[in-house]
Order: structure tokens, then C-alpha cells, then sequence
């Protein structure tokens, strides 16, 4: 009995389990064939599993049962054995009984945690007197048994179905954001394979049309006006936003995937700093801002990967420049030995941030809401993205502002 109950309790899905518990039952009494139900909520039973063991599965619909002894022990909550059904005063008038010649019969309520969830009814047509009551002690604590392990299992398959249920409607969730770009930047919820996928089909086309821009805004299909000059300037900087934008996204999924690895390499901090500065340099700061570089020339050397810690910094520069209307921005770094790392920020005398919202300004997709914030295009992903690449060199970043104080963005390299 021990044996028979680790194999259920090791068996999670419902049908297998089920099926093996009815067949044990047939041979722990040695009866002939064998029912299993199982009670729905209306209180109508559910025939789970029809087992003759000679014949195996029985499927025809003229191999019933007497449900009048099997509603009886649901009904009580009783297990019952009836030695000869057609001579027993309480069943033998019973249709059943009399069309299927009911002899030999037992039936143990299976019950969990204090409810009734079904029985399993064993019985032999071919004698009377075939079980006794050491045969229904033995099936009765099988049932016992079996009840917490279908109780599992049926918990365990409604589960299965909740997510496979939830699996659907999620994939329905995508082939209908698939319709709309807008819709699948808005809906912020989208799967990562979805954002990838998207991101990589468009970056294509929309490379072609900059090019196309490009080239009708240098004039080589013919002058244009200014108004047209105008226009076209306009579709450019539109077209490099959403390039920038598919780009970020195609980051965050393949950070999400797994897919983004590192190409990590000991770099001499100072010369990698100079040349961010210059390329930083070139980013149309206003008239009234300053850009300035402030690390020393002895910076020491980190392993990390050129172009993403590059993609950091710019990041953090362009984030700069949407907000700093006058005054400066600073590039600086310098050696933390308490804890053994760089120290590497980016200072702008710009608008600023509420000290509450400083945390959340690295989440995906946040956004400030104040007028010239909203006035600065972008999708919330710039320090999304810079989050992710510090973490995975082994970094932190993190940002100290003031509402109209500025923001002083931070990060940590380790030297090792």
C-alpha cells in the first residue's frame, strides 16, 4: 500500500493517474472490472475511468454501472460492500442491479480534504460473496490514499490549463498588436519575441527611406525649395527617431533573450573617455550650453566592452542635451578605491528630476510628466538600456537631481 501510494503521489497529471489507480484497485480486491468517477460541481458524476481486467478500457455503452449504490456512497460519504446485490433488500429492486445481474460489489468514497470528490466501485458479476470486509479495510484506505493524489493532480491539470488558457490569450495578444506599430509601442506589455521581431523588420525599410531623404534633401534629383528643404529636413529627423527607437528595442529584447553578449576587453579608460568626449562634441548643443570633459590622463585600465560602455555615455549625453536649455554639461570620471572601481557621470545643469521619481526614471518605458518633457520626443528606453549594459559589466548606475537643479547620472565600473 506504501508502494502503490509514492506511484500516485509521483504521477502529476490526472488521466494517467487515474487510470493507474483503478487498475491497482482491480488487483488489490482481485475484482473484474472496475469504475472510477469523479463528482462535478452540479453534483453529477463523472465517469473518469470503465476498466475490465480482462478486456482492459470499456468503452461500449452497455457496460454500466449501478449508480444507485455509487450515489449512495457519495451521498454518505460510506463505503459499501454488498456481498450479493440481487438478494440485498435495499438494491435489489434497482434497475441496474437487475438488468447488469449485480452480485458482488464494493465502493469506497474518495474524499479530501473533507469533501467527497468521487469513488472508485469494483465489482464481480460472475459470483456472491466474492468480497468481505477485510477486502473493503483494504480498498477503503486505497481510496484514502488515491484522493490526495487526484486532489493534487486535478489541482495540478487546472493550473496547466489556467496557463495554457493564459498561453492563448497572450499569443491572440500578439497576433493582434502585430497589426500596429503604434499600438505595440503603447502596449508596453508586449511578449520580447514580439518587440524583436518588429524591431528587426523595420530597421531595413526605414534605413532605405533615411537614404532616400538624404539624398532628395543633398539635391540629386533636382533642387528643391525651402518649404520642401523644410519638409524634408523634417521626415529625416522623424526617420532617424524611429531608427534610434527600433534600435533601442532591439537591445532590450535581445538583453531579455540572452542574446546581447559582451565582446569585453582591458581598455585604457582615459583615451576611451577622450574619444566618447569627441564624438559628444559633435551633438548639436545649444549656443548656451557648454560641453566639457573633466578625468585625469591616469585612469586606470577596465575590462569592458568598447561599444556598449560608448553607447552608455551617449546615451546619458543625449539625455543631457533634450534638457539642458543653458548653462553646461560635463563628461567626468575618476578612480573609486574604496571600492576598488570607476567612477564615470554625466552633470547637466538642466531641468532636472523630483527626488521621487529617481528611481523609476531608469524603468522601460517611464517617462516624466511635465510639459518639457513631453515636448522631447523618446520612448522611455535610453537609461532602460543603460541600466541593463552597467549591470551586465557587473556596474551600477544611478542618478542624484534636484527638480530645476540639474541631474548628475552615475555609474560604477569594477577594475576586476
Amino acid at each position: 500500500m506504501l508502494d502503490l501510494s509514492r506511484k500516485m503521489a509521483e504521477t502529476r497529471q490526472l488521466s494517467p493517474l487515474l487510470t493507474y489507480a483503478m487498475q491497482e484497485a482491480l488487483d488489490l480486491v482481485n475484482a473484474e472490472r472496475g469504475f472510477l468517477v469523479l463528482l462535478q460541481d452540479d453534483g453529477s458524476l463523472d465517469f473518469r475511468v470503465k476498466f475490465d481486467r480482462e478486456e482492459g478500457p470499456l468503452d461500449s455503452a452497455d457496460d454500466q454501472i449501478s449508480t444507485s449504490i455509487l450515489n449512495e456512497v457519495v451521498r454518505t460519504g460510506e463505503p459499501t460492500l454488498i456481498r450479493d446485490a440481487l438478494s440485498n433488500h435495499r438494491f435489489a429492486s434497482s434497475d441496474s442491479v437487475i438488468q447488469l445481474r449485480l452480485r458482488s460489489v464494493m465502493a469506497a468514497p474518495l474524499a479530501s480534504r473533507g469533501e467527497i470528490i468521487g469513488a472508485i466501485y469494483v465489482e464481480n458479476r460472475s459470483a456472491a460473496g466474492i468480497f468481505n470486509e477485510d477486502d473493503l479495510m483494504l480498498l477503503t484506505i486505497f481510496a484514502n490514499q488515491a484522493a490526495v493524489s487526484i486532489a493534487n493532480a486535478a489541482l495540478n491539470d487546472e493550473l496547466e490549463a489556467r496557463v495554457a488558457a493564459r498561453t492563448a490569450e497572450l499569443e491572440q495578444a500578439m497576433r493582434q498588436l502585430e497589426q500596429s506599430w503604434i499600438e505595440a509601442v503603447e502596449a508596453n506589455r508586449l511578449r520580447t519575441e514580439l518587440f524583436g521581431n518588429v524591431a528587426h523588420d523595420l530597421r531595413a525599410p526605414l534605413t532605405i527611406i533615411l537614404s532616400a531623404l538624404d539624398m532628395l534633401g543633398e539635391g540629386l534629383w533636382g533642387e528643391l525649395n525651402d518649404d520642401q528643404l523644410e519638409w524634408i529636413n523634417k521626415a529625416r529627423d522623424a526617420t532617424r527617431h524611429a531608427i534610434a527607437l527600433t534600435a533601442d528595442m532591439f537591445d532590450l529584447t535581445r538583453v531579455d533573450m540572452g542574446q546581447l553578449e559582451l565582446e569585453r576587453q582591458p581598455v585604457e579608460l582615459s583615451p576611451f573617455l577622450a574619444k566618447v568626449y569627441k564624438v559628444g562634441k559633435a551633438l548639436p548643443w545649444p549656443e548656451a550650453v557648454s560641453f566639457q570633459a573633466d578625468f585625469p590622463p591616469d585612469l586606470p585600465q577596465v575590462s569592458l566592452d568598447e561599444t556598449r560602455i560608448r553607447q552608455v555615455i551617449l546615451n546619458l549625453l543625449t539625455n543631457a542635451l533634450k534638457f539642458t536649455r543653458e548653462g553646461s554639461v560635463t563628461l567626468y570620471a575618476h578612480p573609486l578605491e574604496d571600492e576598488d572601481g570607476v567612477l564615470i557621470g554625466v552633470v547637466d545643469t538642466g531641468v532636472g528630476i523630483p527626488e521621487d521619481k529617481t528611481e523609476r526614471i531608469f524603468e522601460r518605458f517611464y517617462q516624466l510628466n511635465n510639459e518639457l518633457v513631453r515636448s522631447r520626443k523618446g520612448a522611455g528606453l535610453g537609461l532602460a538600456i543603460c541600466r541593463d549594459l552597467v549591470e551586465m559589466h557587473g556596474g551600477r548606475i544611478w542618478v542624484e537631481s534636484y527638480e530645476g537643479e540639474g541631474a548628475n547620472f552615475k555609474f560604477v565600473l569594477p577594475l576586476g
